[in-house]
């Protein structure tokens, strides 16, 4: 029996805590670094800044042989073409999906859901419902860290701790964290989320302006990109190859 793919969701009850940047990024080290087939559903709705960034993508490479070049590189490193983004709403996310899965016949490893910033957008909640893991990115910020434990506290009670819900696991990571700020600012938080068993992976990603920098903005190395692989040297020095391989590490028994 094919093995049905996993539902991610890296995301968050605060805006600007970087869900959709992480969306992206994993969904390349899936794709490319892992050789794992990925789909990308981009439900943000309305902005959809996935789908949109793919568009500006596209019309960046048909303008740019400096881009086409690296794209023929990449080819012969990575022989695949880029993977695919559905756009769609929260309210018919899961419905889509399926549809789209069964129409391509293809096989996928992973599906990650880039979500509203709130959880009042209509469909958000059955969505979540849905998803097999969640990331939820914090910042040692008082006004984020209490949105964020909230959301994290409710998904875990409503969906990861019901055994008739699909939630298999929750865990919480750190972003945007400042290496020089003493005394350690995110210490006193990992505390109270143990204390109130949320879990929460130990690599801490640092305030980069790079992850927001898309290929067609900079003639530099790749940063964010739904084409393109992003620059392995950035990864490794932005802790997020460490990140990831604690998110295998969780869902890799799948």
């Amino acid at each position: 029996m094919e093995k049905t793919p996993l539902f991610i969701s890296f995301c968050a009850q605060k805006g600007g805590i970087g869900k959709t940047t992480f969306t992206i990024f994993a969904a390349a080290w899936f794709y490319f670094k892992e050789n794992l087939n990925v789909l990308v559903v981009d439900c943000d709705y309305p902005q959809h800044s996935i789908d949109e960034l793919r568009n500006r993508e596209k019309k960046a490479l048909s303008e740019s042989d400096r881009y086409k070049l690296l794209l023929m590189r990449q080819y012969e490193k990575y022989p695949k073409k880029a993977f695919p983004i559905l756009r769609c709403r929260p309210d018919n996310a899961i419905t889509e999906t399926r549809k789209f899965i069964e129409k391509s016949g293809r096989h996928f490893d992973y599906v990650l859901f880039d979500l509203p910033g709130t959880v009042n957008t209509v469909g958000v909640i059955h969505v979540i419902s849905e998803m097999d893991y969640i990331f939820v990115p914090m910042r040692p910020d008082r006004l984020v860290m209490q949105s964020t434990l909230n959301f994290a506290r409710t998904i875990l009670e409503r969906f990861v701790n019901n055994p008739a819900a699909n939630t298999k696991d929750l865990y919480l990571f750190w972003n945007m964290v400042d290496r020089r700020e003493r005394p350690d600012l995110c210490a006193p938080y990992e505390n109270l989320l143990e204390t109130i068993n949320l879990k929460y992976f130990k690599t801490r990603i640092p305030v980069r302006s790079r992850f927001n920098k898309e290929f067609a903005d900079t003639k530099g190395d790749i940063s964010r990109s739904t084409i393109f692989m992003p620059d392995v040297r950035f990864m490794d020095e932005c802790n997020f190859s460490a990140l990831m391989q604690e998110v295998a590490e969780v869902i890799k028994t799948e």
